[in-house]
């Protein structure tokens, strides 16, 4: 009987050694497990950030520097629409890196394996997206905190899920920590730059325009 969504999402943050040992059993695909758990958790910042953001304007003022004195339900839903997208995008592509570069540490060489370290391991962040943007600048460190838990996710799940030796689990977690920090950085940047011409100088335009 497959785990449910949450009992899945508690175990693996509560106890993770035991619930890696559980998944690595499971059977499972790489489509179930974006659509029965990936995608239902990154909803989750979609909803704290319309919320926080766009209803209560919980934030907002992080984006004066830019001119943009309010947000609208509009602008926040679109940011973290984009932001739902780049994740998504990042564990697909971060998980064909860890099937890719697994057998280098020793480890075993498949797709769905690695997509379920990375998809559960990720739960920490879809978590802190929801409840980081109600924090105001302590959210910052709630996101600092989760993404920490991520990598020791990864570190405890990376023998049990890809059977990498245990000398090797170290140098295969900073590998793929440093991987997903540069193609973060780079994803980031360029749809970062996307939307904020797209939401924010469409803003202007109609700013100055009423001027």
């Amino acid at each position: 009987m497959q785990m449910s969504l949450v009992d899945r999402a508690k175990n693996i943050i509560l106890n993770p050694a035991a619930e890696w040992e559980v998944i690595a059993k499971e059977p499972a695909t790489v489509g179930g497990l974006f659509t029965g758990y990936a995608i239902p958790l990154s909803v989750l910042p979609i909803i704290g950030s319309v919320i926080a953001m766009g209803l209560l304007g919980i934030g907002a003022g992080s984006l004066a520097p830019m001119g943009i004195e309010t947000v609208g339900m509009g602008v926040a839903a679109g940011m973290a629409a984009v932001g739902f997208a780049i994740g998504l995008i990042m564990l697909w592509v971060m998980s064909f890196i860890v099937n890719a570069v697994s057998p280098s540490f020793n480890g075993k060489s498949d797709i769905v394996s690695a997509t379920k370290l990375m998809a559960y391991a990720s739960t920490p962040s879809w978590i802190a997206g929801l409840i980081g943007p109600f924090l105001g600048a302590v959210g910052g460190l709630v996101s600092l905190a989760a993404l920490a838990y991520v990598v020791y996710l990864i570190y405890t799940g990376i023998r049990p899920i890809m059977e990498v030796p245990v000398e090797k689990v170290a140098g295969l977690t900073v590998v793929i920590i440093l991987i997903y920090i540069v193609l973060s950085v780079v994803l980031t940047m360029f749809i970062g730059g996307m939307l904020i011409a797209s939401f924010f100088g469409g803003a202007m335009m109609s700013g100055a325009a009423s001027i």
